[in-house]
């Protein structure tokens, strides 16, 4: 069982860092094509950006899930400070990806548009974050 919830763990992490590589990726394309003047594609990206951060956002409660299990299961002995540091990026990861799928969620719904300057700044920071608590894990875990 160990194995799967590993496998399961990792597999989480690849979709979620991909992702969020990948939205990081749109968006400056998305400007340097022009698209900005285009309603229709401007739309079609935010649905796109949307999607893929739903899906992030899962791969991280996947994290949670798994990560957690394991930690219960088959070592909760392990609360080493690096590991709590661990789990610290991991929160703050959650969090701004939350804010962003809330924010999305609003702006799709007639609300206000999410600031792009901010979505831009969480997007490097949640990058910083994934490689924090998986330095963390490499760490606590080799």
């Amino acid at each position: 069982m160990l194995a799967l919830l590993k496998i399961i763990h990792f597999m989480a992490l690849g979709t979620g860092v991909g992702l969020g590589v990948a939205n990081m990726v749109i968006g400056p394309r998305a400007a340097a094509a022009g698209a900005a003047g285009n309603p229709a594609i401007m739309a079609a990206l935010r649905t796109v950006q949307g999607s893929l951060g739903r899906i992030g956002l899962g791969a991280i409660i996947l994290l949670w899930i798994t990560g957690l299990w394991m930690w219960l299961g088959y070592d909760n002995a392990t609360l080493a400070p690096v590991f709590l540091a661990k789990i610290g990026f991991a929160v703050i990861l959650t969090g701004i990806s939350l804010d962003l799928n809330l924010k999305g969620t609003r702006a799709a719904k007639g609300g206000p548009k999410p600031d792009p300057a901010y979505v831009k700044r969480a997007g490097m920071v949640m990058g910083l974050m994934s490689f924090l608590a998986v330095t963390a894990a490499v760490i606590v875990f080799h």
